[in-house]
C-alpha cells in the first residue's frame, strides 16, 4: 500500500466541519446578494458595499470553521500554510500572464474565423486599468474566495477524493455558489449563458487545484491567477457584454480552458505534489 503524504493538523476536516464550511458561505453570500438588489434604486453606495461584503462569505467561512475546529493555535498554522511566500517566482509570474495566453488564443481564434473584436476596455486607460488589478485583488473575488474554496475546501476534499475529483466537485460548487448574481442587474454573470459559465467555473476549478498543490498548498499564487483571470478581462475584449454580444470570443475562452483542464485532469502525468495531501492510498 502506498501510504498518504503527511497531513497537516489544520487540513484534516471531519465531513460535518466541511459541511459547516459550504453552508456558512453559501449563507453568507447568498443573504447580502439577495439583499443587495432591493437597496439598488435608493440606496446604491449601501448595495454596492452589501455585494462587495456578500464576496467574502468562502473566506470567512473558512476562517470561522479553521478556528472553532482548532483554536488560535490551528488557525496560525493554517494561515501560515496559505501564507507560504516562497513558491518560486515563476509560478507567481506564470499565474499572472497564464490568462493573457489563453484569453490572447481566443481572441486570435475568433478572428481567425472571420470574427470581429469590441475595443479594449482598457485602451486609453492604462492607469485607470492597473489600479483595476488592485481592485480586483481586494474586492473582486480572490481575497474574499480563495482562502475558503482553496485554501480550507480542496485541501479537506481531495483527501478523501483525490484532487481531480475534489477539482471537479468544487467546481461545481463554485459556480452553484455564484448564482444569485446571474439575477442582479450588473453584475458579469447578469449577461452571461449560465451553463457556460458553469463549464469555466468547473475548468478553472482543476487549473487552480493543480497550481494550488504544485505550490506546496499555498494560496497566494492562486490569488494571483484569480486576480488575474478577472482583471485582464477587463484588458482583452474577449467577455460577453451587456447587450449579449460579443458571446463568441468568450465560447472560445471556455473551450481553452475546458482543453486545459482537460490535459491535466487526463494527460497522464504526475500527480500535483506539495505540502497536502492530493490523492487517496492506493492498494
Amino acid at each position: 500500500m502506498t501510504a498518504k503524504p503527511a497531513a497537516a493538523p489544520e487540513a484534516v476536516a471531519a465531513p460535518a466541519a466541511v459541511l459547516t464550511f459550504f453552508v456558512l458561505a453559501f449563507a453568507w453570500s447568498w443573504a447580502f446578494w439577495w439583499l443587495a438588489p432591493l437597496w439598488k434604486d435608493d440606496a446604491p453606495v449601501a448595495a454596492t458595499a452589501l455585494a462587495m461584503v456578500g464576496g467574502f462569505g468562502p473566506s470567512l467561512a473558512a476562517v470561522a470553521v479553521v478556528a472553532h475546529q482548532s483554536g488560535r493555535g490551528g488557525l496560525r498554522r493554517w494561515l501560515g500554510r496559505c501564507l507560504q511566500w516562497r513558491v518560486g517566482w515563476r509560478w507567481m509570474v506564470g499565474a499572472f500572464f497564464f490568462p493573457v495566453a489563453f484569453m490572447g488564443l481566443a481572441a486570435a481564434a475568433h478572428v481567425a474565423l472571420g470574427g470581429t473584436l469590441p475595443p479594449s476596455p482598457a485602451a486609453g486607460h492604462v492607469l485607470l486599468a492597473a489600479v483595476n488589478f488592485v481592485l480586483v485583488f481586494l474586492v473582486g473575488g480572490p481575497l474574499g474566495e480563495e482562502f475558503g474554496w482553496r485554501g480550507y475546501a480542496l485541501p479537506a476534499l481531495q483527501r478523501r477524493w483525490g484532487w481531480r475529483s475534489a477539482s471537479l466537485v468544487l467546481g461545481g460548487a463554485w459556480a452553484l455558489w455564484h448564482v444569485p448574481l446571474f439575477y442582479s442587474a450588473g453584475t458579469v454573470q447578469s449577461h452571461l449563458p449560465m451553463g457556460l459559465y458553469a463549464l469555466s467555473a468547473i475548468a478553472s476549478s482543476v487549473l487552480f487545484a493543480w497550481l494550488f498543490n504544485r505550490t506546496a498548498g499555498s494560496v497566494l499564487p492562486v490569488l494571483v491567477l484569480h486576480t488575474a483571470v478577472n482583471a485582464w478581462s477587463s484588458v482583452i475584449p474577449v467577455m460577453v457584454l451587456p447587450d449579449g454580444s460579443n458571446l463568441r470570443p468568450f465560447q472560445w475562452v471556455v473551450g481553452t480552458l475546458v482543453c486545459a483542464a482537460m490535459l491535466l485532469l487526463f494527460g497522464g502525468g504526475p500527480t500535483p505534489q506539495g505540502g497536502l495531501a492530493v490523492s487517496r492510498a492506493q492498494p
